[in-house]
C-alpha cells in the first residue's frame, strides 16, 4: 500500500479514498491537479490495485482503513480536514472515522455503496459463492469492460482510465471473502460533518440512502444529474472542488436545508 501526496505546502488536507477495483492514476489526475492548488491532497493506493506494488494483494476494507488511519495519525497529526471516499472508499472512510485516534472535519461519500453483504451458514455454499462471484468479477473487469461501463453508467474509456485491469485473481478472491458478513459503520456519519453525493443514474443506491436518513443517520444528501456511479470526480474538476469547499465551510449543508 502506498500514499501519494500533492500540494504538501498547503495547510488544509484532502484525503482521497478510491473505489473498489479503482486506480488513482491517470483517472483522478485532472481533479488532483486542480485540488492541489489549495489543498494538501493525499491519495491511498490500495494493495492489489497499485501498479507500483504488483506483488501485493488486497486483504480487506478493514485492513486498508487501518493502513490509512495509521498514516493519518503518524503523518497528519491525527487530523484530516476533508475525507473524500468514492464508492467502496466511503466504507473505508467509515472505518477510519470510527478510529478514536483520528479526527475528521468533513466527510464526503461519493457514490456510497450500501448493497447488503451476504452471510452464509453453510461453508460449502459460501465456497461456491466465493468462487463463482470472484470469477465473474475477474472476467468482467479483464474481458468485458464495455458491459461494466454500461452497468455503471460510464463510458468504456473512463473505465479503462479509472479501473485497475491488471488485478490478480487472489486479490479479487480476498475482496469477495472480506465482504461476507461485513457490517457497515453507518453511525460514523454522525461523528463528523457528513455528505453523500449520488448521480441520478444511481437510483437504487439513492433510495437506500433516503432510508438511512429516516433511520436517524445524520448527513446531507446531494444528487447530480447525468452522473453514473463514481463518475462525479471524473467530470468538471473546478465544479467539484467548489462543492467540496462549500461542504467544508458548511455552506452546502445550509443550502440543502428545506426552506420555511
Amino acid at each position: 500500500m502506498k500514499f501519494f501526496e500533492f500540494g504538501k505546502e498547503n495547510e488544509k488536507s484532502l484525503f482521497i479514498l478510491c473505489g473498489y477495483l479503482a486506480k488513482w492514476s491517470p483517472g483522478l489526475m485532472p481533479f488532483i491537479s486542480e485540488a492541489s492548488k489549495k489543498y494538501h491532497v493525499i491519495v491511498q493506493a490500495y494493495d492489489g490495485f497499485n501498479e507500483n506494488e504488483k506483488e501485493k494483494c488486497f486483504n480487506s476494507i478493514v485492513r486498508e482503513a487501518e493502513y490509512a488511519a495509521d498514516y493519518i495519525y503518524e503523518n497528519l497529526n491525527a487530523y484530516v480536514d476533508i475525507l473524500y471516499g468514492i464508492s467502496m472508499g466511503g466504507m473505508v472512510a467509515n472505518e477510519i472515522i470510527m478510529d478514536k485516534r483520528i479526527k475528521v472535519h468533513t466527510f464526503i461519500a461519493d457514490g456510497y455503496t450500501i448493497l447488503p453483504m451476504p452471510k452464509f451458514k453453510n461453508s460449502f455454499i459460501q465456497n461456491l459463492y466465493v468462487k463463482g462471484y470472484s470469477n465473474l468479477i475477474y472476467s468482467v473487469l479483464t474481458k468485458h469492460q464495455g458491459f461494466l461501463a454500461k452497468l455503471l453508467g460510464r463510458t468504456k474509456e473512463s473505465i479503462s482510465e479509472s479501473l485497475y485491469t491488471d488485478v490478480s485473481k487472489e486479490t479479487i478472491r480476498n475482496s469477495v471473502i472480506s465482504e461476507i458478513g461485513y457490517r457497515y459503520k453507518y453511525e460514523s456519519f454522525n461523528y463528523t460533518d457528513s455528505y453523500v453525493f449520488h448521480g441520478t443514474a444511481e437510483r437504487v443506491a439513492a433510495a437506500k440512502v433516503h432510508k438511512l436518513k429516516k433511520d436517524g443517520i445524520n448527513f446531507t444528501h446531494k444528487m447530480f444529474r447525468n452522473v453514473g456511479h463514481g463518475g462525479l470526480i471524473h467530470m468538471n474538476p473546478r465544479k467539484l472542488l467548489n462543492l467540496i469547499d462549500k461542504a467544508y465551510k458548511g455552506e452546502l449543508r445550509a443550502e440543502s436545508k428545506p426552506k420555511d
